[in-house]
């Protein structure tokens, strides 16, 4: 019995003091433009210690055991704000608070060592930042929720319907005013476009991860390349050295270069139970010239974690602006977790309007101009599990990946991991933007810009090669072709194919074909046979899976102007195997024949046998080696994420004489390696060396041509040189380094004016056996044992051009090969960049 009582006494008790509880709800929005604002503090007024902080959205929730008549609210940047609270009832919601910025900014600060606080809450993060960082510490899993959606980011305009309805008859664009149909109306009901994504990601420490992405939602396509992109185009935590956003690396604040580089303020010091969490503000001290941020950072006494992150990174260009907001928690009350990652995009230089709408209202809303494009990307995390049992073969050289079934989820999996329901906006979007996407095609338009990335044109059942479509190099001229693949229309493990091509400066016809059997497409399993009819560089090598795609490399070819004809029959098996090794094992039949004046051959007793034909029965075995590599699956096929370690190609060929047509026996060895490091605040310094060797005596077209792209006023090279003239050395074992690095824009910076300087060194060196056996070559040929020797300077980014950085280069020939006049040692070139 007084078991009961005292039971029925404790329930009194909790029942008065729930009753008691008064609670007050909104959310927290800029007064002029509408955005939710993150991490707002507030308190019952007169009261520091009873309070709360806004959440990432600016949604906050207060509780209060007594009436609440007034509540403060304060945040950097921002005005303080007390706002009465006349409602007299226990439970007050959707209040909306309006802030308005504060008309200041932050000036210089001086501070003196061992005066400012900040600095030892600073120190103490970083620290704790390895124990802090869940990455350095756990094995994990976790689940997330992420949306992507584009808007534009208009004077007026709010991120929600809601919102919206409270501040339209204030803000500064008129909305009654403006004629149905127009731009700022359509952006009201629905945005641009919308996508999203369920991932589900596991981590080993240290650095074995896996995203897969198990459902994805486009609205206008039905099978989308985008669903990446809301988890790839944000950080996932705070605690590395430099924070990777876009093409650029940006000192953390929270870091002990960064403690050098920054001032930190302390802007608000708030209560958490037993624990203090600063509120810090930081920004670049003046003078400093590096990639930098500014922002807030809210740290936590409990481990001096952080909690909250506000981040903006300083562009000076200003064609962008980007925000970042991170929020973490106290996971299973050992370990600081990010659980929602939220960042802004707005390209200030493309502007949103009727006109580029196609709304039909082109004449209606002149300030539209002002509207910029805005990118907004939503992470929500959960389902976190930390510490659980994952082994390294769990692990493969995918780190990210999208199901194949990813696209036709069904809306109970959107039900089970949406953070909320769709909004009557987010609804809207889809029913707009899929009616347009189907009118319009949008899948098949789409398709040309995975072609771009491909270089294949899907049709039907067969694949367009792109790449054949038109070329250029110095033998050919332009050279005009076209190829087609059958594709996984027909079969998914075979694929028929060929090509035909007319070059107009030797004005012959080429053409091949190829057959392929894919075994495992998960190991790349393949046997292909070949045959070609071409042209191919007389003196030239080349590597396997060595993509030139994004490196000016790639120009190389434009050089060439000493082709042989080839006629090859050729068998390979590729595949890769022990994690990060690329196989390919080849054997071929060739005829090659000379298509200028040079002779192999021997002279006996005053009489000579020179050839212009040759056989070549050959077997082989292509290596390329990248430890730590990693790769994205999408539908765009396997995409590299890159290494931070170097990369290397290696081929080794033995030549068969008497064995089928050949009339060679030679082994020949090549090798490349290839590393670029990251220097911090520095820029990035390249290294690549290149070596070959033949043993056998063999004609021109099997040795190495010196790798030159001189040419006066035409494009640099990367790993070429570029004062040696074309063919005017030829070795039978070879050697070169090519050295460079570029300070990007660490040493220049005025305004919008980012120029990047870059310094370049090469260096060359070879050996010609068997010298006596090659005649009549149109120039007289040269060997490279006495060292080659030019360097440079390079000033890029003097103008950017949609995706390409143009500059201008100027390089000299010295050392024992350098010529007589100066002005034939030096050479003036443009530069040619391709940045995402």
């Amino acid at each position: 019995m007084r078991k009961l009582l005292v039971a029925f006494f404790l329930f009194l008790c909790t029942s008065s003091l729930i009753m008691a509880q008064y609670v007050v709800e909104g959310r927290i929005i800029d007064k002029q433009s509408g955005a939710s604002l993150a991490f707002v503090n507030m308190i019952v007024t007169g009261h520091p210690q009873m309070g709360a902080t806004a959440d990432i959205d600016g949604n906050f929730k207060l509780t209060s055991a007594s009436p609440i008549t007034s509540l403060t609210f304060s945040y950097v940047g921002y005005k303080d704000l007390i706002v009465p609270i006349r409602d007299t009832g226990k439970v007050i919601k959707h209040l909306t608070i309006k802030l308005e910025e504060a008309s200041f900014s932050l000036k210089e600060v001086v501070i003196l060592p061992g005066v400012n606080p900040a600095l030892r809450i600073i120190q103490r993060a970083i620290d704790n930042s390895d124990k802090n960082n869940p990455e350095k510490v756990h094995s994990f899993t976790y689940t997330s929720y992420n949306k992507m959606y584009a808007t534009a980011d208009m004077k007026a305009q709010t991120d929600t319907v809601n919102s919206f309805d409270s501040l339209k008859n204030k803000t500064r664009i008129d909305t009654s005013k403006k004629q149905k149909g127009g731009l700022s109306n359509f952006l009201q009901k629905q945005y641009l476009f919308l996508s999203e994504s369920i991932g589900k990601r596991k981590f080993l420490y240290p650095d074995h991860n896996h995203d897969e992405i198990i459902a994805t939602r486009t609205s206008g396509i039905k099978n989308s390349p985008f669903a990446l992109l809301a988890t790839q185009l944000q950080s996932f935590s705070f605690y590395k050295e430099y924070i990777l956003i876009l093409d650029g690396n940006y000192l953390n604040p929270i870091s002990n270069a960064g403690i050098r580089r920054y001032n930190y303020i302390i802007q608000d010091t708030l209560y958490n139970g037993k624990d203090t969490v600063f509120v810090i503000s930081y920004h670049p001290k003046k003078g400093k010239n590096f990639d930098g941020m500014k922002g807030v950072v809210y740290i936590n006494t409990n481990g001096y974690a952080l909690q909250n992150v506000l981040a903006q990174p300083i562009k000076l260009d200003n064609t962008i602006s980007i925000h970042i907001q991170q929020k973490y928690e106290y996971i299973n009350h050992k370990q600081w977790f990010p659980v929602q990652l939220n960042t802004d995009w707005v390209y200030n230089n493309i502007q949103m309007s009727d006109t580029t709408m196609g709304t039909g209202n082109e004449a209606v809303n002149p300030d539209d101009e002002h509207n910029k494009l805005k990118v907004v990307t939503r992470s929500y995390i959960k389902d976190i599990v930390l510490d659980t049992v994952l082994k390294k073969r769990d692990f493969g050289r995918v780190e990210v990946e999208i199901a194949d079934n990813a696209s036709m989820q069904n809306d109970s999996i959107w039900n089970k991991y949406r953070n909320d329901t769709l909004s009557i906006k987010e609804k809207k979007t889809y029913k707009v933007i899929d009616s347009i996407g189907k009118a319009s095609h949008l899948d098949r338009k789409l398709q040309w810009f995975e072609s771009l990335a491909t270089g294949k044109l899907r049709m039907g059942w067969a694949d367009l090669d792109l790449n054949r479509i038109i070329d250029y190099n110095g033998y050919e001229g332009f050279r005009l072709g076209a190829g087609m693949h059958t594709n996984d229309e027909i079969s998914k493990f075979v694929s028929v194919g060929g090509y035909g091509a007319y070059g107009f400066n030797d004005q012959a016809f080429k053409y091949g074909g190829d057959i392929g059997f894919l075994f495992n497409p998960y190991s790349h399993l393949k046997l292909d046979f070949a045959y070609k009819n071409d042209v191919i560089e007389a003196g030239g090598v080349s590597f396997y899976n060595d993509d030139h795609l994004l490196s000016s490399e790639a120009y190389h070819e434009y050089f060439v102007n000493n082709m042989d004809k080839i006629e090859e029959k050729k068998v390979s098996l590729s595949f890769d195997a022990l994690r990060y090794f690329q196989f390919n094992v080849f054997g071929d039949e060739q005829l090659r024949t000379v298509t200028n004046s040079y002779r192999y051959g021997y002279a006996d007793n005053g009489a000579a046998a020179l050839f212009n034909q040759f056989n070549f029965t050959e077997v082989g075995l292509n290596i390329r080696f990248a430890y730590g590599e990693k790769f994205l699956k999408s539908p765009l096929g396997m995409i590299s994420l890159g290494t931070n370690y170097p990369i290397v190609w290696v081929n080794i060929t033995h030549g068969f004489n008497n064995l089928l047509n050949g009339q060679f026996d030679y082994m020949k060895y090549d090798l490349k390696v290839s590393k670029v490091f990251h220097i911090p605040q520095l820029g990035s310094f390249s290294i690549t060396g290149l070596a070959g060797y033949v043993n056998g005596n063999v004609p021109y077209t099997m040795l190495y041509n010196g790798n030159a792209c001189y040419e006066q006023f035409t494009l640099a090279v990367d790993n070429s040189f570029e004062t040696m003239r074309l063919n005017e050395f030829l070795s039978s074992e070879y050697g070169n380094i090519f050295l460079s690095h570029d300070f990007e824009s660490f040493l220049f910076r005025a305004g919008n004016f980012r120029p990047h300087l870059k310094l370049v060194t090469h260096i060359g060196w070879g050996m010609l056996d068997n010298a006596a056996n090659h005649f009549n070559f149109p120039t007289p040929i040269k060997t490279m044992n006495k060292g080659y020797y030019e360097s440079g300077i390079e000033l890029n980014n003097l103008l950017t051009v949609s995706f390409m950085q143009l500059g201008v280069g100027s390089y000299y020939r010295y050392g024992p090969y350098s010529l007589p006049t100066v002005s034939n040692d030096l050479v003036f070139k443009f530069t040619v960049y391709i940045v995402f």
